[in-house]
């Protein structure tokens, strides 16, 4: 048994529910202070006054997609002028890639400057639109005046690279685990096994390294995977006491910076509403599909107008009595949208960080502004189960900079706060990527500090819920511990 003491233990049961110490015992808690009175340990770990929160969880990211971006060559917050000149720096005369390109203009012409024949790929922040050159889309058999293509012929583009061996796959995983547990990060809920090399391998890579590098993972199944895995013969959820096999992901529409997802008012400069990804009789039919064999969907949606046409088909065709749904993104909703919402069952993924990127830019896209825009307190009180996430690559996979950007709903490139009737307290902020970033877990024993639920825990420096605003830009974590174990320790700060 194990001791943790000195420290401020926050259950997330009740805002000022507090204790000092906590016993565990093969990866699980046992009690708090008067309770552990005559209790004998084999080891006590003095916190040193820090704070303990249930371990942070990342409810829709890519564990492969971020573990890749920091092997590669980023371009974030970079002008046309200076990606230029690191691309020309970085050219070898092979396949080059780099990826968090905000628009800046570049074009196939610029890019056809460095290479005609060598692919050169730019992979735009959003993750769904690149900017290529001829070599490209000459492979592609596909015409682009600019070479930005986007959506499924962006993803054929991606799928013309060279798969990665088992083992490169390995590091990507292992490197990225390493760095989510930088940021306190205990467990995430993952999209991953059609971008890489397929159902089987994927799966098989994070059975591997989650057995040396625990990591409470949930892999969404992309709708091109489904065939994989019904012949696969696994069993649906749990594969491991750290993996887990769960929704079916599908894409309602695109996103807002490539103007595809799907809006009521047309956007400003091509006057087009946007997109629907798969046409409504495919998306029914990938639908369908899960439902047959027993599964949950998860489905992509930013636009207003998607979400409400997502929604309607989902009233349609409904999940087995006691699962639920999920949605991820819907940052623009329609007013009468939330009155759909209530009842149904779903949960929503939401990033808090897309307000602090998004905004201002965003709204220059609209003729006219959506009725609400990352309305997280509305949806709140439509009484569905609101999860934190960051969608790592696209964003920081830092829990705090989406527990800042849920509660002061600041805009990192103006500095304005967007929408305050929207910000959530600090319990719910925080709540978000504990408590509720489990709902889809299907586990009646994490997201709380309580007995008996899993010893996973986040522990920061500082007290979260009453900190200055600036310290949630200050590196926090003092320790990162899954299953009773400490994966991570911040040597200058515990």
């Amino acid at each position: 048994m194990k001791l943790w003491k000195n420290g401020v233990f926050h259950t997330m049961c009740q805002e000022d529910e507090k204790h000092h110490q906590m016993g565990t015992h093969q990866g699980y808690i046992i009690g708090f202070d008067d309770a552990l009175l005559g209790l004998s340990f084999d080891e006590e770990i003095d916190l040193e006054g820090a704070h303990v929160y249930p371990g942070f969880v990342d409810a829709h990211l890519h564990i492969l997609g971020y573990g890749q971006m920091l092997s590669r060559i980023l371009l974030h917050g970079k002008q046309a002028s200076e990606v230029i000149h690191l691309l020309k720096q970085a050219f070898q005369g092979s396949l080059l890639y780099a990826e968090g390109y905000m628009e800046s203009g570049i074009t196939k012409d610029d890019l056809n400057q460095i290479s005609r024949t060598i692919p050169i790929y730019i992979r735009h922040q959003d993750y769904h639109s690149l900017t290529v050159n001829d070599a490209v889309l000459n492979q592609l058999n596909y015409t682009s005046d600019t070479g930005v293509i986007t959506e499924d012929i962006a993803q054929k583009a991606i799928d013309l690279i060279p798969k990665y061996s088992i083992d490169a796959l390995k590091t990507l995983l292992k490197d990225a685990i390493k760095h989510l547990y930088q940021y306190g990060v205990t467990g995430g809920h993952s999209d991953d096994l059609y971008y890489f090399n397929g159902f089987h391998d994927t799966v098989l890579v994070f059975e591997e390294v989650l057995k040396i590098h625990p990591f409470r993972t949930h892999l969404l199944m992309h709708h091109h995977t489904v065939k994989d895995y019904e012949a696969s013969k696994r069993i649906w959820m749990d594969q491991s006491i750290y993996l887990q096999l769960g929704a079916v992901k599908m894409f309602y529409d695109g996103t807002i910076s490539s103007e595809t997802a799907l809006m009521v008012h047309p956007y400003r400069n091509r006057e087009t509403y946007g997109m629907r990804v798969n046409d409504p009789i495919q998306f029914v039919s990938y639908i369908k599909y899960a439902r047959s064999l027993g599964l949950t969907v998860a489905v992509h949606v930013i636009g207003d107008q998607g979400l409400d046409e997502s929604i309607d088909i989902l009233k349609n065709y409904p999940p087995k009595k006691g699962q639920i749904d999920r949605l991820i993104h819907t940052p623009y909703v329609k007013k009468e949208t939330l009155l759909k919402l209530k009842g149904m069952p779903l949960s929503i993924d939401i990033q808090p960080q897309f307000l602090s990127s998004d905004l201002p830019w965003a709204l220059d896209k609209f003729t006219v502004a959506p009725d609400l825009m990352f309305p997280w307190k509305s949806l709140m009180e439509t009484g569905l189960c609101i999860s934190g996430s960051s969608d790592a690559p696209v964003e920081i996979p830092n829990p705090l900079l989406g527990i800042h950007a849920a509660v002061f709903r600041r805009s990192r490139h103006d500095g304005k706060v967007y929408f305050p009737e929207e910000s959530l307290t600090r319990f719910e902020a925080i709540k978000l990527y504990t408590t509720y970033a489990h709902i889809q877990s299907m586990k009646d024993d994490r997201g709380y500090l309580k007995p008996g639920y899993i010893a996973d825990m986040t522990v920061t420096r500082d007290d979260l819920m009453m900190m200055e605003e600036s310290k949630f830009f200050i590196d926090q974590v003092v320790m990162t511990i899954i299953n009773e174990q400490i994966v991570y320790r911040d040597t200058h700060k515990s």
